[in-house]
């Protein structure tokens, strides 16, 4: 009985000492606990020379360099506040309540285009016409026309609302399928993207 105990407080040690370590490896003002979440967010706003740097780094400094980032980008630096942090945390959770189908719905195409600019300045909501590839299927154009202008054409090809996107202009990050029009139909006007 007394070798049981002995072997639980033991246990016990060696659990509290590794959530104290796993906690000195997060720093403050992150979003997620977990750091391929955290970096797969992340990656939305920075370039493919800084995915590269990040790769090299060892765990805790890849957890410094999150932080690093996401203090980089408070716009007030003088409130105790990240207010960009904030924000890209409420955009999280509307994508999930609003995009969540098979995936998370900050994973999805729609989520991420909604975490890096936010609530579109328009939305066309549309199905294909005739001569498409596939049977008529619902898309969506979103239009960002204050800031910048951007344009993201998002089609859901299975049915089951987890729009994938097929075109965008004005983001260098994010690319176009080669074939895109093709999936829209034979009335699809390039005049709808103006």
């Amino acid at each position: 009985m007394k070798r049981i105990v002995f072997v639980i407080l033991l246990l016990g040690i060696y659990l509290s000492s590794l959530i104290s370590q796993d906690a000195t490896l997060k720093p403050e003002g992150h979003v997620f606990d977990n750091l391929k979440e955290e970096y797969k967010l992340v990656s939305y706003f920075i370039s493919t020379n800084q995915r590269r740097y990040y790769r090299k780094l060892d765990e805790k400094n890849k957890w410094e360099y999150i932080s690093a980032f996401w203090k980089a980008q408070d716009p007030n630096p003088a409130t105790e506040s990240n207010e960009f942090l904030l924000e890209i945390k409420a955009r999280i959770e509307y994508c999930n309540q609003h995009f969540s189908h098979f995936n998370k719905g900050w994973e999805t195409d729609t989520g991420k285009v909604y975490i890096k600019y936010g609530k579109p300045f328009e939305v066309l909501k549309l199905n294909t016409g005739s001569g498409t590839k596939f049977a008529q299927k619902e898309y969506q154009i979103w239009k960002y026309r204050i800031k910048s202008y951007r344009t993201f054409i998002f089609i859901d090809l299975h049915q089951n609302e987890s729009y994938r996107l097929i075109f965008s202009d004005g983001d260098g990050t994010e690319g176009s399928w080669a074939d895109w029009r093709s999936y829209l139909g034979n009335n699809f006007s390039e005049d709808l993207l103006q």
